[in-house]
């Protein structure tokens, strides 16, 4: 047995420590898109803290690009950054929905303990269970795709910008 209170922190940790790798996830795939970038060493303000900010530079790819001109079709290459045209998904946990058939007692304290029900499997020879009894439970989580932070987004559309100044026309 267990007391009620003991389950419903476990429960609330293990959901806390799922989200946790999902947003370890999104910066890991953030990571995909940008470089980090040591800072210059005269720069005076790196100088005056002990550990300097963390530059990151994107990463691009070289696309070749036709244009036309008066001599004629002519290509030109384009540096496109990868966070401009590759999608970015982040997930959260939106809900999470624990079933369990559960005895339930009172101890002396007045604290409730929850014991997981056990399932009676068939009898065998001689008294004896076929199986041992088990527990049962259901765990459903629901993840859905969480809308793009808006410093994210405004980043993603500077870039957008700026890819969009490289192509004529």
């Amino acid at each position: 047995m267990i007391r009620l209170d003991a389950l419903v922190n476990a429960v609330q940790a293990a959901v806390t420590s799922a989200n946790d790798e999902l947003h370890q996830h999104s910066r890991r795939i953030f990571s995909q898109f940008f470089d980090n970038v040591e800072p210059p060493s005269g720069d005076s303000a790196a100088a005056d803290k002990d550990t300097p900010p963390a530059a990151m530079r994107p990463r691009y790819v070289a696309v070749e690009f036709p244009t036309e001109t008066r001599d004629g079709i002519k290509t030109i290459t384009v540096d496109v950054p990868l966070i401009a045209i590759v999608p970015m998904a982040s997930s959260r946990i939106e809900e999470v929905t624990f079933r369990s058939t559960l005895n339930i007692s009172e101890n002396p304290d007045g604290e409730l303990n929850i014991a997981f029900a056990k399932t009676k499997a068939g009898h065998g020879l001689f008294g004896r269970d076929k199986e041992p009894a088990t527990h049962s439970a259901e765990l459903e989580i629901k993840i859905r795709g969480d809308d793009t932070p808006d410093g994210l987004r405004q980043l993603i559309e500077g870039y957008e910008r700026a890819l969009r100044a490289q192509i004529p026309g």
